[in-house]
């Protein structure tokens, strides 16, 4: 009967299974309700329904026991054949704290379940690509990676603080990932036990509100209130864009300065962070400026706390060789279609952005009017450019003939034809401000051939996509160079074959209907 039952659970990769542990039996067994993922069905039901196991009441003793059970959560990828035609009773009647449990032996006498606690756990916060907080440092690890904690926590930090310093003792178990209560510097904090010492009696610890790791022994900690395992740790863990330490490692003067700087440990010190990479191992990398708008990794390479990364000390202070690339946050979302060259090249906005260009013109043609002539250009220049009596942040894609040169209009991920005199030198202020225009492409289409997308569907995208119209969006990830992997349901759909017109089609059609 085992091997039968082995045999339905392991028949179908497709029926996935859900565990639920309802206690321990004695000599370290669990006893489990298992119910299929998406129907619902009850396993134990099915069994019986197909005479393979047949109804015991196991009797559940709910009294407290201390011993060292180690009792882990379980995700069930078990998987077996679709039972739409096993015969299905139904769920058998349940009294005086008795379960029903599908057994396979007849043999096996009842034996009482022991109840046991789930380990106590608490989720830590992350922050999604293109993300903004105003925050506050907490920790520093090093000038480059710190923990903060957002500005809308410090209340909530400080009500934590002023619960736990009050909570009974109690035996915590030495389990990784469990939370719990540990004491630093004459205060209990939550904390997560990150590593155990060989014989179990120490451990060390992540600090969840605060970011910084300690050691402690066991016997020290003290168990986790329950309401204090919903709230997820109010500190992410950061690392600052564009620094690097000046030698091999980060010296001690260099930690002290970036501590001054950053005013560690002071919540009324805020800085305006946002993140502008996630990297492939999960790594939240941002940048920062302080309340007077100065960017804090410029700040901390003039100040020679930090070297640059990837850029020439001397030049920190000019004008950015490259306009920052814009950004959009993980998950769905409305935006605007700004440009559309091919499934692997759609230029997309934030509502928030697009509805911030008509000031960005108005400060672009103010400060082009102080701004001196381009008399000398070439390809990679950036500039301001007036297309069609409006000012725009531009870069220079060609020189041409008789001074005219092409410009890619960053904001609008276009192109324009003009002369040199409608060009103007961009300042570094002009150029700090992200690009609106975000450079994305289709999920789907990652793997495919650039080249062969242009040629297939380069002349059908304008009439699959309204320029500047809102559709729904849903990003998904980065690929290599910094563009966003989309998923666009609206446009997709549009592209099935046979639903796809070309400009010339769509030209004939509304001819015709003049």
């Amino acid at each position: 009967e085992g091997k039968l039952m082995a045999e339905i659970l392991n028949s179908s990769v497709e029926y996935k299974l859900g565990v639920e542990f309802v206690g321990q039996v004695e000599g370290g067994r669990w006893a489990v309700k298992m119910r299929g993922m998406e129907d619902k069905e009850d396993v134990g039901q099915l069994l019986m329904g197909g005479e393979l196991a047949r109804s015991r009441e196991d009797v559940l003793l709910k009294k407290e026991d201390n011993t060292e059970s180690h009792l882990q959560g379980s995700k069930c990828d078990q998987t077996r054949k679709n039972r739409s035609s096993s015969p299905k009773l139904a769920p058998s009647s349940k009294s005086n704290g008795a379960t029903a449990t599908a057994i396979l032996s007849p043999e096996i006498t009842p034996a009482p379940v022991l109840i046991t606690p789930a380990p106590p756990t608490v989720p830590r916060s992350v922050l999604a690509l293109g993300h903004e907080v105003v925050a506050a440092v907490c920790y520093l690890e090093t000038p480059a990676v710190f923990y903060i904690c957002p500005t809308t926590s410090v209340d909530q930090f400080t009500t934590i603080l002023t619960t736990t310093q009050n909570c009974p003792s109690g035996e915590v178990l030495p389990t990784l990932g469990i939370c719990c209560l540990a004491k630093d510097e004459d205060c209990w904090y939550r904390a997560e036990i990150v590593q155990l010492g060989e014989d179990n009696t120490t451990a060390t610890l992540f600090l969840l509100d605060y970011g910084k790791t300690v050691q402690s022994n066991m016997a020290s900690l003290r168990p986790l209130p329950k309401e204090m395992e919903t709230i997820p740790g109010l500190v992410y863990k950061v690392n600052l864009k564009g620094i690097k330490p000046g030698g091999k490692e980060w010296s001690e003067d260099q930690i002290g300065g970036a501590e001054i700087v950053l005013d560690v440990g002071n919540d009324a010190t805020q800085f305006n962070v946002k993140v502008v990479e996630v990297d492939s191992s999960g790594e939240i990398c941002v940048s920062m400026k302080d309340s007077e708008g100065t960017d804090v990794a410029t700040l901390m390479i003039e100040t020679e706390i930090a070297a640059a990364d990837n850029l020439v000390p001397n030049e920190v202070s000019q004008a950015p060789l490259e306009y920052q690339p814009g950004s959009l946050a993980l998950g769905s979302q409305s935006a605007i279609v700004l440009s559309a060259v091919s499934p692997l090249e759609i230029y997309i906005c934030s509502e928030e952005m697009f509805m911030k260009l008509s000031t960005s013109m108005a400060m672009l043609e103010k400060a082009a009017t102080s701004s001196t002539l381009v008399t000398t250009v070439q390809a990679g220049d950036p500039v301001l450019a007036c297309d069609d009596d409006t000012w725009y942040r531009g870069k220079v894609t060609q020189v041409m003939a008789d001074n005219m040169v092409q410009v890619e209009l960053v904001d609008l991920a276009s192109t324009a034809i003009l002369s040199k005199t409608q060009l103007r030198k961009a300042s570094s202020d002009v150029m700090k401000e992200e690009v609106v225009a975000v450079s994305c492409c289709l999920d789907t289409w990652v793997e495919k051939d650039r080249k062969m997308a242009i040629e297939k569907w380069g002349d059908k995208m304008a009439g699959m996509v309204e320029q500047y119209s809102e559709v729904q969006v849903e990003v998904v990830g980065q690929v290599d160079g910094g563009q966003l992997r989309v998923k666009i349901p609206e446009l997709e759909n549009k592209m099935i074959e046979g639903r796809v017109k070309s400009r010339a089609e769509m030209l004939k059609e509304k001819l015709k209907k003049k």
